[in-house]
């Protein structure tokens, strides 16, 4: 709508909305719907005239523009070369009283230079500009200043200044033009908490979140954010089904083969999440949304396609250097779902959408199993793996590896699917306005991509419904550079939100340690958590110690100098082929740990937002040490006995309080505290102690069952785990803040309501002033606090009621000591 199609109600709604001072030209534009280049001419003609007159032109004014203040203009701009249109815009209102567009200004200014007038250079222009306004130097401000000075009445005139160049004040939101504001927040306390939005106002901020608030769970976003988890927890813990078919047909008496792979694939890991979450924050997250499927995508044909025949002596190099380039695509992938899911989502449902995300990693483990055994079972139907006795019997070996080759390969390249429909949305999937606004400073496409994903916000009477809630009336601190040292430094040093990134990263490195000491490649474990008798020796006894089939020859006898093969994870059924081997092993996988994470995590999904997150993960930790040692004891008690049993259900509860509790809220909490322009990194760095954590697991099991002969060894893995819970209950305990708040409805009632994302990304300082206490020092000074007081109110209340408390016992007094007469002790 331009100026001319002005009605005359909007043009009463306007006068009345110009005479309040607060109200920057903008918030009206967003009132009426009106561009906001109309609001501004129609300003100045109310300051001028005292109305807004009817088809008012003023689009020609080119001849307004004399030479003389051309000169004027021309002698100015010599000494402000990095002024901006809107600034030479000013200077002729101020210093000439002239009202002069901005296109004849350029257009004059272009004649004035010959043509060759900011043609190039504007990027420079405006970091110099930001520069001065951070040094207190603005051009609005020292043109305000010159044309109050030589104006006869400097108060008024500078008060209407204040008012008009709305641009250099702290200003209200638009809603308190109905509403009355809260109280605001003293300018002490603004200074000191850290702001990622930088010269943004907070008003745009607080528009934003009310319309982003105004949506619940959203389907599109989550689909984009699960389906590329889900690809990736598939190809991640596919680990666990093609570990043993390797193992068959290329290195079935190699130990440390699976161990390489399964590193190699976690420090590729490590290495996306790092460098994934700098760039997502540096240059946005779609730009590298999708590119960690791309990564997927190509390492899982890679893999797929490694080595043309099991004889092929580049095997292992190939394959693994393609597992860390798809560990690469699997680490980026929780900074960017993580944290897109975060700032998409409303306030409300934020939690229960990140957790629904979270949902597709045990759904992927146990759609990696189940693909698994499916792809087994066709080539059973196909080919009789069952009756050639694979694995047992030498007739048939040649046969049996190439068909077992060719079940891992239809396993790992099943993941690409699910990415290839995946990539297609993400490619059309826009930065959240959250990042939008606060780092890549452009409010207009912030609440452009907004209103594309969840519509315009709902408007009465062309007047948008904004919320109540009150807010910050000042203008946000200019900040350094995101990412420069100053800015580093002023976030995580000085105001202390080192305390976050501490907190987020050790609990997910120690929850790591045991999650994946028991997700990861965990087929002997599992195995020797369901054995119920000793182990079986291998000896002429068993019924496969010679060939049952004509012309075979068994592979059982060389086992007795040997060993079992590293495919044969059952030592209590060593007659068992590669065949019946894969199927116990996605049995005993799927009932002890699939089945048990999904429900944890869906249960998660409903009590999100019905329990306190940060106190329920520190609580988690602590659950989880306690079934730890108890699973311990009870596999010392029970293991290789029909009693063993009890250990697997003990075990499937530790996997229901992993999802339920810690596995997680450590990674929905670092995508909720740390502020938009580092909330990627940090979720990143958190995420990449984890895997090292994982790491950490894969070497502590690898070694204790290497180099501890006792049968009883896995009993010292869960108690060894136990530990690791409790360091983990100690930092999420010390350094994480609170991530909701308790509110108490109109009948007394009390709930737990979300703090914002922007909230809790003023970090440290914010929760201080809030009354939290962070820090393990800080912490423990509080607690010791807390006792004194309660024993004096105690000794209070018992003095009162006259009840006198019991002295502390007494020492016997020292011996006296002889003296003089005049009082000095004799020596």
């Amino acid at each position: 709508m331009t100026g001319k199609q002005l009605s005359e109600d909007h043009r009463a709604i306007l006068a009345k909305l110009l005479q309040i001072p607060k109200l920057n030209n903008h918030d009206i534009a967003f009132v009426l719907n009106v561009d906001e280049r109309t609001v501004r001419r129609r300003r100045y003609e109310f300051e001028a005239t005292g109305q807004i007159k009817k088809h008012k032109d003023v689009s020609k004014n080119a001849e307004k523009l004399k030479p003389h203040h051309l000169e004027k203009l021309v002698e100015w701009h010599k000494d402000h070369p990095d002024a901006l249109l809107d600034d030479m815009q000013l200077f002729l209102r101020t210093q000439c009283g002239l009202e002069v567009s901005v296109p004849t200004i350029s257009r004059q200014m272009r004649k004035a230079y010959g043509g060759n007038f900011l043609r190039t250079g504007r990027c420079a222009r405006i970091r110099s500009r930001r520069q001065r306004e951070a040094e207190g130097r603005s051009i609005a401000v020292e043109l305000q200043q010159s044309a109050a000075a030589d104006s006869p009445d400097n108060g008024s005139q500078a008060a209407a200044h204040q008012e008009l160049y709305h641009d250099q004040l702290d200003m209200a939101p638009p809603q308190y033009i109905l509403t009355p504001p809260s109280k605001p927040q003293r300018p002490e306390q603004a200074s000191a908490v850290y702001n990622a939005a930088g010269e943004h106002q907070y008003q745009d901020r607080h528009q934003l979140r009310y319309e982003l608030d105004l949506n619940s769970w959203n389907l599109r976003i989550w689909g984009v954010a699960a389906s590329g988890f889900l690809t990736d927890s598939y190809n991640l813990f596919a680990t666990n089904v093609i570990l043993s078919t390797v193992s068959f047909v290329y290195f079935p008496h190699t130990k440390w083969v699976g161990l390489v792979i399964n590193l190699l694939t976690l420090f590729g890991s490590v290495l996306g999440q790092l460098l994934f979450g700098y760039l997502a924050d540096r240059y946005g997250r779609t730009r590298l949304y999708g590119i960690e499927l791309v990564l997927v995508i190509v390492s899982t044909i890679g893999v797929a396609t490694t080595s043309d025949g099991y004889s092929d002596m580049s095997f292992l190099a190939l394959f693994t250097f393609w597992r860390f380039v798809m560990g690469i695509g699997i680490g980026a992938e929780y900074p960017l779902s993580a944290v897109i899911t975060s700032e998409w989502a409303s306030t409300s449902s934020r939690a229960t959408m990140i957790s629904s995300v979270f949902l597709m990693q045990p759904v992927g483990q146990a759609l990696a199993q189940i693909v698994g055994v499916l792809v087994l079972l066709g080539e059973d139907a196909a080919h009789g793996l069952h009756d050639k006795q694979c694995g047992l019997d030498l007739l048939h070996e040649e046969e049996c590896k190439r068909i077992i080759d060719g079940t891992w390969r239809i396993v790992i390249g099943s993941g690409a699917v699910p990415a290839l429909l995946a990539i297609i949305f993400r490619f059309f999937l826009y930065d959240c306005g959250l990042y939008t606004l606060e780092v890549k400073n452009k409010p207009g496409n912030a609440f452009r991509d907004t209103q594309r994903v969840y519509g315009a916000p709902p408007t009465n009477n062309e007047f948008a419904m904004s919320p109540t809630g009150g807010g910050n009336f000042y203008e946000a601190e200019t900040t350094p550079r995101q990412f420069s040292l100053e800015d580093l430094h002023n976030y995580f040093i000085r105001d202390k939100n080192w305390y976050y990134l501490l907190g987020t990263a050790m609990t997910w490195f120690f929850l790591d340690v045991s999650f994946y000491g028991f997700s990861l490649d965990n087929r002997g474990t599992l195995s020797d958590l369901w054995t119920t008798t000793e182990r079986i020796p291998i000896n002429s006894d068993l019924w496969c110690w010679n060939s049952t089939l004509p012309g075979g020859t068994s592979l059982v006898q060389s086992w007795a100098t040997d060993g079992l093969p590293t495919w044969q994870t059952d030592r209590t059924r060593p007659c068992n082929t590669i065949f019946e081997t894969i199927i116990d092993q996605t049995k005993q996988y799927l009932l002890t740990v699939s089945l048990a994470s999904i429900a944890g995590s869906a249960c998660f999904i409903f009590f999100a937002n019905r329990i306190h997150r940060r106190r329920w993960l520190t609580t988690s930790f602590i659950i989880l040490t306690v079934l730890f040692l108890v699973t311990g004891g009870v596999y010392y008690g029970v293991a290789h006995r029909p009693g063993a049993p009890a250990t697997v259900v003990c075990v499937a509860i530790c996997h229901f309080m992993f999802n339920f509790g810690a596995n997680t809220l450590t990674f929905i909490i670092p995508a909720e505290i740390f502020p938009t322009a580092y909330r990627c990194t940090c979720h990143g760095i958190s995420a990449a102690a984890g895997k090292l954590g994982s790491i950490v697991a894969v070497l502590v099991v690898y070694g204790i069952n290497s180099g501890y002969a006792s049968t009883m060894r896995q009993g010292l893995i869960f108690l060894l785990f136990a530990t690791f819970m409790a360091l983990g209950a100690v930092y999420s305990w010390a350094y994480l803040p609170d991530v909701q708040r308790t509110v108490y409805d109109d009948d007394g009632k009390k709930r737990l309501e979300n703090r914002n994302l922007e909230e809790l990304g003023e970090g440290y300082m914010r929760a201080q002033q809030e009354g939290q206490v962070i820090g393990a020092r800080e912490k423990w000074r509080d607690m010791k606090g807390r006792l004194r007081n309660r024993r004096m109110i105690r000794n209070s209340e018992m003095e009162r009621t006259g009840e006198v408390p019991s002295p502390p016992p007494s020492l016997p007094p020292p011996p006296m000591e002889p003296v003089e007469a005049d009082g000095r002790a004799i020596v």
